[in-house]
């Protein structure tokens, strides 16, 4: 017993950087949304992120439920009633969470993000190489998507069957929430607006500006996205066929 678990303790400190490259974007919108509260005197709950939008960022209850357990963020579930104009929010399990879940970043939590987004990766010029002279990852070949698009969210670049449409070079985080949903949903025709509540910008607004610079700069103008008509939902189509 004691030889397992001082190899899995191994194992789990050569992960550190893979939980790192994981977590990152998940904890830049946990910081963003800390760094929001801060900054207009609110209290940080007043900025809590939504357990769907983190999900929609790569993370799994497990990696939430490691977040809690070492102190880096705390949870709760939403009950604001419909119209109220605050938001309201009750205790919930230690480690059990639901659809209303949303978290905060501790202030361990926040040393911690600091540490992690000083580790920042190689700079890339505008071609896509890197400062040392080496290719980016995204210049690997891409696989088949008989016909669907792919979001890839580690090398952050969107394609149809090997062709790029978009590639990120920088922290989209509204465009990269949207192409995250439909990447979770299969890509459906259409999806709900993922973007989290803001009490300072206007829902239907936000997601109508996101929607134009998912359409803006393609590599290879293969997909349209549109609002769906209500101001709540995103739809795409494929312009090539």
């Amino acid at each position: 017993m004691g030889r397992i678990k001082m190899l899995w303790g191994a194992t789990a400190m050569a992960s550190d950087d893979r939980f790192g490259n994981k977590m990152r974007p998940a904890l830049e919108v946990l910081r963003e949304a800390a760094e929001y509260a801060a900054d207009t005197g609110s209290d940080i709950w007043d900025f809590a992120v939504s357990i769907r939008t983190l999900e929609n960022f790569g993370l799994n209850e497990s990696d939430l439920r490691w977040l809690v357990k070492k102190d880096y963020v705390r949870h709760a579930r939403e009950v604001t009633p419909p119209g109220d104009n605050g938001r309201q929010f009750r205790s919930s399990g230690d480690l059990t969470f639901c659809k209303r879940t949303c978290f905060v970043l501790t202030q361990s939590g926040a040393s911690m993000v600091r540490a992690m987004l000083a580790d920042k990766p190689a700079a890339v010029d505008h071609d896509g190489v890197e400062s040392n002279g080496k290719r980016r990852s995204d210049c690997q070949e891409l696989p088949h998507t008989n016909g669907f698009p792919h979001w890839d969210s580690e090398r952050r670049i969107l394609y149809v069957d090997k062709r790029i449409v978009k590639r990120f070079k920088w922290r989209a985080t509204n465009q990269e929430a949207v192409l995250s949903t439909f990447q979770e949903e299969g890509w459906p025709p259409r999806v709900d607006d993922p973007l989290p509540p803001h009490p300072e910008q206007d829902s239907k607004r936000r997601l109508s500006d996101t929607i134009k610079c998912l359409n803006h700069k393609q590599a290879n103008d293969l997909i349209r996205f549109h609002g769906d008509g209500t101001g709540e939902g995103v739809t795409w189509e494929r312009t090539d066929t």
